[in-house]
C-alpha cells in the first residue's frame, strides 16, 4: 500500500489511504499483516465466487442435458490442495502476526531506558502517573523513547486503544498487564476505552502528548509535579499510615515479616519449596492475599488489606523505588 503524510495533532505522519496515521514503531507492522489478511481475503473470496459462477453457469441444466454427468465422488489431491494451502497461510499469519505482537510486548529497546508509566482505568476516566511525580488524564511520552505501560483497572474491564500507534491492551481488575512501544512523531493523538465499561463508555476519552524530545517531557513534568501527585510518595504514606514498618524493616533487619530493602525482582523461596521472582503480580497478591505465597522462614499472620487501586500501585511503586535507590 502506498504511504503519504497526513496531520495529527500538529504534526506530520505517515498513513495509508483509509488507514489512520502511522505514529509508532509497530504500525508499519501491523498495517503489514492487515494487508496480508485483506488481500488474501479478498482473492480468495473472488475465487470462491467466480468458481461459484463459472460451475452455474457451465454446468446449469438445460434441454438435452436434463441430469448430471457421472463425476469422481472424491480426488485425494484436490482434498489435500485445499487443505494444505490454507493451513500453510494460517502459519504464516500466525508468525507474522506473533512477531508483532512480541514486538508490542517487550519493546524495541529505543532511546534507551523505558519511560514507564502507571495506568489506572475507572468508569469512566483513565489516570497517568508519569515518572517524576507528575500524575495527569492524559498520556506524556517522547518521541523515539520506548514507554511501558503498566495497566490496571479499579471497577471493570477497561481497553486502552490508540489508533495512530496500531495498539489496544486491557485494563483488568486485580492484575497489572503491561504493553511498550516506542511513539516516533511528537503531536497529540486520541485515546478511546474499546471495552464496553457502561453508560458512559463512549465518553472515556483522553489523549497521548508526545514531546519531541526528553527536554520537553521534563519541562511539562515539572509544571505540575508535586509531592502529593507522586505515586511512590503516595505509596510511601500508605506504607506509614498501614503500619507496614512494624513487621516489613527497611535497611534489612529481620523482623515478624520480609525486610523491603532490595524486595524488587529479589527471589523468594516461599513455604512450599517452590521460588518466586517479586514483581508487580507477586506484590498484588501478597497485599491483597497474604496467605497465598509465604516466604519460607516467616509465619503466614499477615491480614488481608482492603485498599483502593491508587493505594496498591502506590505501595508497588514504593517498594520497587526502594530497590532502585543506591
Amino acid at each position: 500500500m502506498s504511504g503519504h503524510l497526513a496531520r495529527a495533532g500538529g504534526s506530520l505522519a505517515a498513513t495509508t489511504g483509509f488507514l489512520p496515521a502511522r505514529a509508532s514503531s509497530v504500525a508499519a507492522e501491523v498495517d503489514w499483516v492487515f494487508g496480508f489478511v485483506f488481500w488474501v481475503s479478498l482473492f480468495f473470496l473472488g475465487l470462491i465466487v467466480g468458481l461459484t459462477l463459472l460451475f452455474v453457469v457451465r454446468y446449469r441444466r438445460r434441454p438435452g442435458r436434463l441430469e448430471p454427468e457421472d463425476s469422481p465422488s472424491h480426488d485425494t489431491r484436490l482434498e489435500l490442495l485445499w487443505t494444505l494451502v490454507p493451513l500453510a497461510l494460517l502459519m504464516v499469519l500466525f508468525g507474522l502476526s506473533t512477531r508483532t505482537w512480541l514486538r508490542m510486548v517487550r519493546g524495541d529497546g529505543a532511546g534507551g531506558t523505558p519511560l514507564e508509566v502507571r495506568v489506572t482505568a475507572r468508569r469512566w476516566s483513565w489516570w497517568f502517573d508519569h515518572p517524576g511525580g507528575r500524575g495527569a488524564p492524559e498520556l506524556h511520552v517522547v518521541a523515539n523513547r520506548q514507554a511501558e505501560l503498566v495497566l490496571s483497572s479499579v471497577d471493570v474491564i477497561h481497553s486502552l486503544w490508540v489508533p495512530e500507534f496500531r495498539l489496544k491492551q486491557d485494563a483488568v481488575p486485580g492484575r497489572f498487564i503491561r504493553m511498550s512501544f516506542t511513539p516516533t512523531v511528537a503531536g497529540s493523538y486520541p485515546i478511546l476505552c474499546t471495552e464496553y465499561c457502561g453508560t458512559d463508555h463512549s465518553r472515556m476519552l483522553s489523549r497521548v502528548v508526545v514531546h519531541p524530545d526528553q527536554a520537553g517531557f521534563d519541562a511539562w513534568a515539572r509544571e505540575g509535579a508535586a509531592p502529593a501527585a507522586s505515586l511512590v510518595e503516595h505509596g510511601k504514606r500508605v506504607f506509614a499510615q498501614r503500619g507496614c514498618v512494624a513487621c516489613h524493616s527497611l535497611d534489612g533487619t529481620r523482623r515478624l515479616g520480609p525486610t523491603v530493602k532490595g524486595l524488587w525482582r529479589r527471589r523468594e523461596r516461599l513455604a512450599d519449596g517452590t521460588e518466586i521472582v517479586v514483581d508487580d503480580e507477586y506484590l498484588r497478591e501478597s497485599l491483597v492475599k497474604p496467605g497465598a505465597k509465604v516466604v519460607a522462614g516467616f509465619p503466614n499472620v499477615m491480614p488481608p488489606l482492603v485498599l483502593e487501586e491508587r493505594d496498591l500501585q502506590g505501595l508497588g511503586a514504593y517498594l520497587q523505588s526502594l530497590s532502585e535507590r543506591p
